[in-house]
């Protein structure tokens, strides 16, 4: 399944690729989903997080009580004002990922962010139904992602009490 989604920043590609890639903005982004933990690494342009969630109950009989979703992004260097690079989300243990790309270039507010992949759950027979399901949940994401950037571009993520109250890795 076809999957497109834009997030679009008040701040210029730089900035925008600093926040997209800042140890603090990944963490503010994760605990916003309200994981049940969460770990956060980024080595230079690449960005891992892990997030445990409670499963949603159309999984559960496949996953168990809480799933485990990693996303990774690797940008690529520099090509003018437009930033390209990869992304892959994965659910551990099951046969589930989005592999797709990601762009940041002038527009917008400032910067566009946009997100194009494929969605695959290879499951005989449900595969493309949980697909479909699933499809709302990313998309939900990345408009959280959309709220949480704002707020970190205007400076208030850092201000936060709220940041260190999830068990996870930094």
């Amino acid at each position: 399944m076809q999957i497109h989604a834009s997030n679009d920043f008040a701040a210029t590609t730089d900035r925008v690729l600093a926040m997209l890639t800042d140890r603090v903005f990944l963490r503010a982004n994760a605990l916003a989903t309200d994981p049940l933990a969460h770990e956060v690494s980024v080595d230079g342009l690449v960005t891992r997080t892990r997030r445990v969630l409670t499963s949603p109950s159309v999984v559960a009989k496949l996953t168990g009580p809480t799933l485990a979703i990693i996303d990774q992004v690797t940008w690529e260097a520099s090509d003018g004002p437009q930033r390209n690079g990869s992304t892959l989300i994965e659910v551990e243990g099951l046969p589930a990922k989005l592999i797709g790309t990601v762009r940041l270039a002038p527009g917008g507010r400032g910067t566009v962010l946009d997100y194009d992949g494929e969605l695959t759950v290879s499951v005989p027979i449900i595969g493309p139904s949980l697909a479909k399901q699933a499809a709302p949940l990313l998309l939900e994401a990345l408009e959280l992602q959309q709220r949480v950037g704002d707020a970190f571009l205007a400076g208030a993520t850092a201000t936060q009490p709220d940041l260190g109250r999830q068990g996870g890795q930094n």
